[in-house]
């Protein structure tokens, strides 16, 4: 069944944040198909006076991680002795000299910048949809910024993320109620990654493994894919793995659907949500 166009009444209580959950998704998507009626809701923003800065955290110096550079080997080969000790070394070569794969130096990148996002509340429902227009505008029809809400999480950082390739990646950072924080990196083009999700596990020696380590402090998770020519990579630290892994898989079917969640997904992300443990932080 079609969606009916917003009405100016949906619109003005959309940004007063006062529409019933599947209606005000239903404007969210209408909001990213059609931007002469996102430039409609920012003028309404203007005129309740509550426009703000585009991205609410202050600017963060991110540090800086060099890729892995490859270990190759030097100097000159004595000769074998035997074909057996040839392809002894000759598969070392070849296992010393591979780079990292490039998805693998974004994702360690991302998780710095994950951890240098400063804490704060959650945003409005104002400042929320500032973030959300402004990530559509910057990324095109190919991407679909999600409405975490009814996962607990509400859109509040929007920044330049790590460069991967010479491409800028931008930074969606989601935060709850009680401290709880979910990183989502968009990235025009391929990294190598597929279109499943992929488990990266844990992503440097100083976090334990997600697969091992559990719930615990510290611990993160960290998924990643390829949807519509965009690079995704999600990462979340502290969180509950069953919680994470229900608000991925939401994200990741969503960002080939590029619509907005229904009535039913909204309704599982909020059971899931009700019956996690809260995110340690």
């Amino acid at each position: 069944m079609k969606t009916a166009q917003p009405t100016w009444e949906d619109l003005n209580a959309y940004v007063d944040g006062e529409l019933p959950d599947e209606r005000a998704a239903e404007v969210a998507a209408a909001l990213g198909r059609d931007p002469q009626l996102a430039e409609q809701v920012a003028a309404l923003h203007r005129m309740k006076g509550s426009v703000g800065r585009l991205v609410t955290d202050a600017p963060v110096d991110l540090p800086r991680i060099e890729a892995r550079r490859p270990v190759w080997l030097r100097g000159g080969l004595a000769l074998a002795a035997s074909l057996a000790l040839v392809t002894l070394i000759g598969s070392l070569w070849m296992f010393l000299a591979a780079p990292p794969p490039a998805y693998a130096v974004w994702a360690e990148r991302a998780l710095t910048s994950h951890r240098a996002w400063p804490a704060g509340p959650q945003a409005n429902a104002g400042e929320a949809l500032r973030l959300q227009l402004a990530a559509q505008r910057e990324l095109g029809p190919a991407a679909f910024v999600p409405d975490l809400r009814a996962a607990g999480l509400t859109l509040s950082h929007l920044g330049a993320g790590p460069q991967a390739d010479g491409r800028q990646s931008l930074h969606l950072g989601y935060r709850g109620a009680r401290g709880c924080r979910l990183s989502l990196f968009l990235l025009s083009g391929g990294l190598g990654l597929e279109e499943a999700l992929q488990d990266l596990g844990s992503l440097d020696s100083g976090v334990g493994d997600s697969g091992a380590g559990g719930h615990q402090p510290g611990v993160h998770e960290a998924v990643a894919w390829q949807a519509n020519g965009l690079s995704v990579l999600l990462l979340a630290e502290g969180m509950d793995p069953s919680r994470f892994a229900e608000v991925s898989r939401r994200i990741f079917e969503a960002s080939f659907q590029r619509k907005a969640f229904d009535s039913e997904v909204r309704q599982a992300l909020r059971k899931n949500h009700q019956d996690s443990a809260r995110c340690l932080v």
